[in-house]
């Protein structure tokens, strides 16, 4: 899926007048890595957006303009029914806040395994928060 952050990777790129291969030789990473970074098929980490906009001469927040309203649109489209487990909705909150978007933005780049191990570990820090009152 095309991001901002894709849009974003490709104008600079092209503003410095660089290929796909050479930024990718400067980041240290496979071409295709980095064309998938640029066609939205993955998102780089934060570390990686910071290399990246070294190598363009920005500031990585250049990298990130636009982001916030495309996570807020990405939210609105969560439908409010539940997700895989019927205490999923023990979770549940009517708003959201600037910090659960960004922790959405980042559980959507872990790998399926990851997303399990996150949300183990999550609802593990809930139960024991809710046992410490």
């Amino acid at each position: 899926m095309y991001s901002m952050i894709s849009y974003w990777l490709k104008y600079y790129r092209h503003e410095c007048g660089l290929t796909q291969q050479q930024v990718a030789d400067r980041l240290k990473i496979e071409r295709s890595t980095y064309t998938y970074y640029e066609t939205g098929k993955t998102k780089p980490d934060i570390n990686t957006l910071i290399k990246i906009a070294k190598v363009y001469n920005i500031n990585y927040t250049a990298l990130l303009e636009g982001v916030e309203e495309e996570l807020e649109a990405a939210v609105a489209d969560i439908v409010s029914g539940p997700a895989d487990d019927d205490d999923s909705l023990k979770y549940r909150t009517h708003a959201t806040t600037k910090y659960e978007v960004e922790l959405l933005f980042v559980v959507r780049n872990l790998t399926p395994k990851q997303r399990k191990e996150v949300m183990a570990l999550a609802k593990k820090l809930v139960s024991e928060s809710e046992l410490n009152k």
